[in-house]
C-alpha cells in the first residue's frame, strides 16, 4: 500500500540519511576488498579462502530478508529499519575484535544480515512514499552516491591500511553506523499504516514467496539484474588480484575502480534525462546493449592482450550501461508483483545478495585470475541478460503491460 509523503518534511532527508546508510554498509565490502591479501596473510588461510568471507557478507545478505522483509510488514518499516542498523553497528566491531576465521566470517554474515535488511526496509519505504517516476529518480540519484562505496571504497581502505591495522575499518564503519541510527531515529517516517497490519503467518508468508517464484514476468526481468550484477562482483572480488602491483599491492585496481564507477554514475545521471523521452522497454533495451558492446570489447581487447589501461577502458563502457539500467529495471521488477511492499523488496533483495553471494564463490572456485576469463565469464553472463530480455516475458512484454 502506497502513502503520500505527508509525515515528514522536509522530503528529502530520509532518502539523504537511507543514502548514507547505503554507503556506510556497501562499504563494509568495498573498503575491505584491498584487505584480502592482507587477511589472507594474518589468519593463515589461502587466496579462495579469504575471497569467501565476502561471499559469506552476501549470504548473510540473501537470507535474513526473507523473515525480516514480512516483519517490516507487520511492524513498521522503522523498527525493523533501526534494528538492522545496531545490528550492523555490533557486527562490525565483531569483525573487528574477533580472533579466528572461523568467527571472522561469522562476523561477516552478521554484518550482511543486519545491514542489507535495514536498506531493504528503508527501500520498501521509498518505493512506498513516492510514485514511479519519481522513486526512479530518486533511486538513480541514490545509486550515483552509494556506487562511490566501491569507487572510493577500496582508495579508503587502502589509504586506512597505511595508518592502522585493518581492523580499524570495521571499528570505523561501526562508529559511522551508530551515527546514522541517530539521524534515522528523528528522520525516518513510517509508511506502514497500524490499522491497516495483517498478523504475520508463516503459511501466507511462504504462499508468497511461492506465488513471486511462479511470477515469470517478474523472474525474467530480476533475472536480467542478476545476470549483470554478476559481472560487476565478479570484477570487484576478482580485481584486487587481477590489477596487483609488482609489490603485491591494490593501487592498480584503486584507480581502475574509480574510473569504472564514474562511468556507472555517469549512467545514472543520464537515466533521469531519459525517463521523460523515451518508453522504459526501450531505454533498458540500449543499455543492455551498450553493456553487451563494453563485455564484448572488453574480452576482445584481452585477447588480442592489449595493454590492462585498454581492457579495463573497455569495461568502463559496460560499467556506463549498468548505471542505465539498474534503477528503472529494478523499479519495474517490483511493479510486476502485488504483494506487500516489504515482501517484494525482501524477495528481490535476498535473490539479489543470493547472486553476488554465487558470483563471489564463482570467482573463488574458478579462480578468474585472468581478464580473458573475467570477459568470458561476464559475456556469458549479459548474452543470457539479453535473451531473457528478448524472450515472450521480457521487457517488452512486462512493460507494456505496466
Amino acid at each position: 500500500m502506497s502513502f503520500a509523503p505527508v509525515a515528514f518534511s522536509p522530503w528529502w532527508r530520509f532518502p539523504l540519511a537511507l543514502m548514507l546508510l547505503e554507503v556506510v554498509v556497501y562499504l563494509s565490502q568495498d573498503m575491505y576488498l584491498p584487505a584480502l591479501p592482507v587477511v589472507q596473510a594474518w589468519f593463515g588461510v589461502d587466496p579462495p579462502a579469504a575471497q569467501f568471507s565476502v561471499a559469506a557478507w552476501s549470504s548473510g545478505a540473501a537470507l535474513v530478508q526473507l523473515v525480516t522483509g514480512p516483519a517490516s510488514d507487520r511492524l513498521g518499516r522503522r523498527v525493523v529499519l533501526l534494528a538492522g542498523v545496531a545490528g550492523f553497528a555490533l557486527s562490525c566491531l565483531a569483525c573487528a575484535l574477533t580472533a579466528g576465521y572461523r568467527g571472522f566470517l561469522a562476523a561477516r554474515v552478521a554484518e550482511g544480515c543486519a545491514g542489507i535488511w535495514a536498506i531493504s526496509a528503508g527501500y520498501a519505504g521509498i518505493h512506498e512514499l513516492f510514485e514511479a517516476r519519481t522513486a526512479i529518480r530518486i533511486q538513480a540519484w541514490m545509486n550515483s552516491v552509494t556506487v562511490l562505496a566501491p569507487a572510493l571504497g577500496p582508495a579508503l581502505g587502502a589509504g586506512l591500511m597505511l595508518v592502522a591495522p585493518w581492523q580499524g575499518m570495521f571499528v570505523l564503519l561501526g562508529a559511522a553506523a551508530g551515527a546514522l541510527f541517530l539521524l534515522l531515529w528523528r528522520w525516518m517516517p513510517e509508511t506502514v499504516d497500524a490499522a491497516g497490519r495483517a498478523p504475520v503467518s508463516a503459511r501466507r508468508v511462504a504462499a508468497s514467496y511461492v506465488a513471486l517464484l511462479r511470477n515469470g514476468p517478474l523472474m525474467c526481468l530480476l533475472g536480467v539484474w542478476c545476470l549483470v550484477f554478476t559481472v560487476m562482483v565478479v570484477w570487484s572480488v576478482s580485481g584486487p588480484f587481477l590489477l596487483r602491483d609488482q609489490r603485491g599491492g591494490a593501487s592498480g585496481f584503486v584507480w581502475a575502480q574509480l574510473y569504472a564507477c564514474g562511468s556507472y554514475i555517469a549512467g545514472t545521471r543520464l537515466v533521469a534525462r531519459m525517463l521523460h523521452l523515451y518508453p522504459r522497454e526501450v531505454l533498458l533495451g540500449a543499455a543492455l546493449d551498450i553493456c553487451l558492446g563494453g563485455i564484448g570489447a572488453t574480452l576482445l581487447a584481452a585477447l588480442l592482450l592489449a595493454p590492462v589501461m585498454v581492457v579495463v577502458g573497455l569495461y568502463g563502457v559496460f560499467m556506463l550501461g549498468a548505471g542505465l539500467l539498474m534503477a528503472p529495471l529494478f523499479r519495474a521488477v517490483l511493479e510486476r508483483a502485488h504483494q506487500d511492499m516489504g515482501l517484494r523488496v525482501a524477495w528481490l533483495s535476498s535473490v539479489i545478495n543470493a547472486t553476488g553471494a554465487i558470483a563471489s564463490a564463482l570467482a573463488a572456485l574458478l579462480d578468474v585470475g585472468q581478464f580473458r576469463a573475467f570477459g568470458g565469464l561476464g559475456l556469458l553472463a549479459v548474452l543470457g541478460a539479453r535473451q531473457l530480455a528478448r524472450s515472450r516475458r521480457g521487457l517488452a512484454a512486462s512493460l507494456g503491460a505496466a
